[in-house]
């Protein structure tokens, strides 16, 4: 397999994909053709897109294709799922994606009130919320982080994207 087919390969993956992927995986499907650099396939790839109606985009290091924002004016959607979240599902949100990973019982000591179960699957079926493991303490509570979609959603490559409290506490007041 030669330079172009493998670019050719690692963008007919991404594209095809359910799921947006990560570099590890598509490293791992690109490894059985040869030895290529997928970081500079991936800013090629990145580059070809950049002035066209869709653009290759990476959320916490998974790659998918996305519409332009240039075009976002012209294009509606016919369908709107619309799902308002409650204050409980937006200050449930907000401590997990600044305190990852963070247990339920963390979650309610920082709100000060108990957090429902509702509250939680509100937030997993928008997948903006997984599972990440168990603390190693008595009970051995789930613990939670961000997923991808959240990321996706806010248009974040990282969490690491997320503004610092300070700058939030001026914002504020």
């Amino acid at each position: 397999m030669n330079y172009e087919i493998a670019k050719n390969y690692v963008e007919s993956l991404i594209f095809s994909s359910l799921e947006p992927l990560n570099k590890k995986d598509l490293k791992k499907m690109l490894s059985e053709y040869g030895d290529f650099d997928l970081d500079k396939i991936l800013d090629e790839l990145k580059m070809d897109y950049k002035d066209r109606g869709i653009l290759l985009d990476s959320a916490d290091n998974r790659f998918f294709f996305k519409t332009s924002n240039s075009l976002k004016d012209f294009l509606s959607i016919q369908t709107k799922k619309v799902k308002n979240l409650s204050g409980a599902a937006v200050e449930t949100l907000a401590i997990i994606s600044y305190h990852q990973p963070v247990t339920r019982a963390e979650i309610e000591k920082i709100r000060g009130k108990p957090v429902f179960r509702g509250t939680l699957d509100s937030l997993l079926e928008l997948k903006w919320i997984k599972p990440s493991g168990r603390r190693e303490t008595p009970g051995r509570p789930v613990t939670w982080i961000t997923d991808y979609e959240f990321l996706k959603h806010f248009g974040l490559t990282s969490i690491k994207d997320l503004p610092k409290v300070d700058e939030l506490e001026s914002i504020i007041l």
